[in-house]
Parts: C-alpha cells; structure tokens; sequence
C-alpha cells in the first residue's frame, strides 16, 4: 500500500499520469494550437476560394447569402470545456458500439478504447479530427491489445456505414496519439481482489464493526456492485485515470458505496502493516491513513461529479446539440476526410515523388553517408564491380591488351 513498484514501472504512470493543473494545462495548449491551425486553414481556403470565384457573379459572395458567407465570417472555435464534452460523447459512442455488437465487446476491451480516445484527445483537437473518424479505430485497436480476437471484415460488418478503409486509416494517427503505448491498467481486478480480502478480513473479525457472517458478506458484496457499476461508467468519462491509481478509483468507487466498509478496511490494512512499515520506512502511520482516505475521497468526489446521459436534463441536452453544431462550423477543413488523406499519402509513397525539398533531404543524405564511408573506411569492403568492368580497368592501368592475347 505504501508503493506499487510494478505500476509506478508501466507506460501508464510514466506517460499518462498528471496532477488537475497539468491536464488543464495540457488541454489549454492543444485548444490554442487547434484554434490556430483551424484558422490558418479557414484563411487558406477563402483565399483558394476567392481566387477560383474572382470574375464569376456574386453567387459565392457573403453579401449574397452564397456559400462564402460562413467562410469570410470569423470562425468561432471550441473551448476547452466544450472539447471536453465532444470527447466525452465520443466515449459514450464507444461503449454503445461495443455493446451493440455481436459478440459484445467485453467491458475491460470498452474500457481500454474509451482511454485511448482520452489520452488522444490530450494532444489532439476535436476541431482537427472529430471523434466520429477515430472511435472505430480506437474500439479495433483495443480488441487487438485485450486480445480479443475479431477479424475486422466481421468487426466493421456490425457497424451501418462503417468501411475498413474507416478504421485503417486513423490507426497510425492514433497510434502517434497514444505515443505507442497500448498498455491500460484498470482497477477492475483490483475490485475483485479488494472484494475477496475483505471478506476473509470480516470472516477474522478484522473490520472492526464489520461482525462475521452472511450479513457483513452481503453488504459488502453490493456495495462491490455498485462499485463495479461506477468503474464502468464514470470512471472511463472522467479523468479518473490521468489522475489518481488503479487501486485509488476502486477503492473511491468503493467508498461512494459504502465510506464506512473503505474505512474499516484501509484501517485493517494499515494496522497489519504499521510495524514493518514504521521501522524499514519510518513513516508516520498515522498521517499517512489520513493521507490516503483524502486521496480516495478526491476520488470519489470526481467519481460522483459524473451525470450519466439517461439523467441529463433537457438543458443539457440542448448544450451538447449547441456545441455539436458549432464543431461542425469550426472544423479543420484540411483534416475532415481521413481516409482520403491516407490514401493520397500512400499513392504518394507508391510512386515515388518526393517533393523538391524531400529529393534535396535525400541526396543531402546520401552524400554525408558516402563521405562517412570514406573517412571511416568500409568494414565490409567496397562494391562489387562487375567482372568485364575490372577487366577493362587492368586493361588500362597495366597497357596490356588481354583480350587480344587469350
């Protein structure tokens, strides 16, 4: 309890764990960045749009109503806020996806790809890239690291509208999203296992008023039930993850459902551990306890700030419809169509044209890489000339004609 060096070791804690200010720190920056691209783009699409239009009638002319009307106004981006419940929406897809799908898609694997879809969209603007284009991807990604075998002709077939070429194409693009780490650690098992001590622990006596028996067995088996319900849900829509530990959010979910059971148990922990932990450490136990039980109801109080979409009122219904429009205003016109950007990338990649600037990277390259070889020497000897090439160079350097002479 007092460090998990196996976790503290993964991808997870290295790369995706962060205090509130750092996330929203993170968040601020990517909306600034996208802000500005989203506009630079716009800016160069009314000025290819205003070149193609000059000399024509006014049918593209803003004053006219015509299509350059919303691109000559100002574009007005989405807040930080508003990015936050775009991505938040693209979640809830997700698992609507997963269990609409035959077989269901098993709730860890949901889980797995509701995070990379969060750890994307840290770095990555729903104005750049719209969350109807990724979640596919990320849902297919995560059966292949969960292992959850299903062949992606079978996988799209389960999806209106859906082709393979949809989910192939932003595979890469996440895959950079996610800095390549694939790995989730959830705090499902943690829940089970938390589950299973604290039985044994009530059965022993250990839970303080927690007396042995079936009654302190079935409460803590619901309050578990409740618990499981809340790692499914709010935990995957809230910052759960980036924030606090796997076992830290089940024991908050635990906590929402039953403070007093988490209390007793943490307690029951910590008095088995006092005294090796006081010497080998020298901590204070004490301080520590009331350390710990402020982290875990931090995080049930982030837990229970979730509102489910079943009880959202028709305010905020009508907020979600409000920046659903506004994202299909301000979003990156150079980014909306993945697929064909991939496919234009490839086709360019197949025939071989580099641009001007690429071919002079290249043969600047080849060039260093030859004087290298020359300074340093080959280890592994110079080309192989051809035989009637080698012929002629004796030839000439000896003044012997040996065609002549054979």
């Amino acid at each position: 309890m007092i460090e998990d060096e196996i976790y503290r070791s993964s991808s997870q804690y290295r790369l995706w764990s962060y205090t509130r200010e750092s996330l929203s720190r993170i968040r601020q920056e990517t909306n600034d960045l996208a802000s500005q691209r989203v506009r630079a783009a716009f800016r160069r699409a009314r000025a290819a749009q205003n070149g193609a239009t000059s000399g024509h009638d006014g049918a593209g002319d803003a004053s006219n109503g015509g299509p350059a009307g919303a691109m000559n106004a100002e574009i007005e981006t989405l807040t930080v806020d508003e990015e936050l419940k775009i991505v938040e929406w693209g979640c809830t897809k997700i698992v609507e996806m997963g269990e609409a799908m035959n077989p269901r898609i098993p709730s860890h694997v949901m889980a797995t790809a509701t995070q990379y879809l969060r750890r994307f969209y840290l770095t990555n603007s729903p104005m750049t890239y719209h969350p109807k284009a990724i979640l596919p991807s990320a849902l297919y990604l995560a059966t292949k690291a969960d292992h959850f075998y299903l062949p992606l002709s079978r996988f799209v077939a389960e999806l209106n509208g859906i082709s393979e070429d949809d989910v192939k194409a932003p595979e890469f693009l996440l895959m950079q999203g996610l800095r390549f780490t694939l790995d989730v650690r959830h705090p499902m098992k943690g829940l089970q296992g938390g589950h299973i001590e604290m039985n044994v622990l009530a059965e022993e006596g250990k839970l303080n008023t927690f007396p042995a028996g079936k009654g302190s067995e079935k409460r803590i088996g619901i309050a578990a039930d409740k618990a499981k319900k809340l790692l499914a849900t709010a935990a995957q829509m809230t910052d759960a993850y980036f924030v606090f530990t796997p076992s830290q959010i089940w024991l908050g979910a635990m906590m929402i459902a039953d403070r007093d059971l988490v209390e007793a148990y943490i307690g029951a922990k910590i008095e088995s551990l006092a005294e090796v932990v006081a010497e080998q450490q020298g901590i204070d136990i004490t301080a520590f306890q009331t350390k710990l039980v402020a982290t875990i109801s931090s995080c049930a109080t982030l837990l229970q700030a979730y509102t489910p979409p079943e009880d959202e009122s028709a305010t905020q219904r009508k907020e979600m419809r409000r920046i659903g429009k506004k994202l299909i205003v301000c979003q990156n016109p150079e980014k909306v169509d993945i697929v064909a950007v991939a496919k234009a990338k490839a086709a360019e990649k197949r025939e071989g044209t580099p641009s001007g600037s690429d071919v002079e990277k290249i043969a600047k390259k080849r060039k260093l890489e030859r004087e290298k070889a020359q300074r340093e020497g080959d280890v592994f000897g110079g080309d192989l000339r051809d035989i009637k090439d080698h012929r002629k160079l004796i030839e000439r350097e000896v003044g012997v004609e040996i065609a002549r002479g054979s």
